[in-house]
């Protein structure tokens, strides 16, 4: 048992704040926001682009004044959570030869806002022939499938007996394969 007059934090109300409102920083908010953004888009970018889940990028990450000072203090951070190389990232300040060098190069370029950009290098990213026999893969899966619901539309039993709907919606779905298979032929 407890002692008779004594109270129990588990049995407290919860604290209440008064009418003052909690103090905020709307500048360390928006940093925040701006490292949220970069960090989303650089993932985002190795989604699009099939990069391995293990694999470290590097990435040149220009931006100017507090934001490119808030950005290289949480480097560490960023490398973490974007999977960067840490020996192959770089914050470099907006209009310097850096910042022009890495746009000039091949690599995506990210812009995450007003005044910060990502350059990611393909080559880091993308190896190249395993990105092709990965597009071959797909284009020839595709093709299959063409053919296959192709077939089943050409076939007089499967147009002249299923119902309108089936038919309209395996017509939109070849549609988008052969659109797909397009696109895939196109990265080839």
């Amino acid at each position: 048992g407890g002692v008779a007059g004594v109270n129990s934090l588990m049995l407290a109300d919860w604290p209440q704040m008064d009418d003052a409102p909690l103090a905020t920083d709307a500048e360390a908010v928006a940093t925040f926001e701006v490292f949220q953004a970069l960090t989303r888009s650089i993932r985002n970018a190795r989604a699009e682009y099939n990069v391995e889940q293990g694999k470290k990028i590097s990435a040149t990450v220009v931006a100017s004044g507090h934001l490119k000072d808030a950005i290289e203090s949480e480097l560490k951070s960023l490398v973490m959570l974007a999977k960067l190389d840490p020996d192959q990232v770089a914050v470099v300040e907006a209009g310097s030869d850096e910042a022009n060098s890495a746009s000039e190069g091949d690599a995506v370029q990210l812009v995450v806002q007003d005044g910060v950009e990502a350059y990611l290098p393909l080559s880091g990213m993308v190896d190249a022939e395993k990105e092709r026999q990965r597009l071959e893969r797909q284009s020839a899966k595709l093709s299959k499938e063409i053919e296959k619901l192709a077939g089943r539309l050409n076939s007089p039993g499967f147009a002249d007996k299923a119902p309108p709907a089936i038919v309209d919606k395996a017509r939109v779905e070849l549609a988008e394969l052969e659109d797909q298979a397009s696109k895939v032929q196109a990265s080839l």
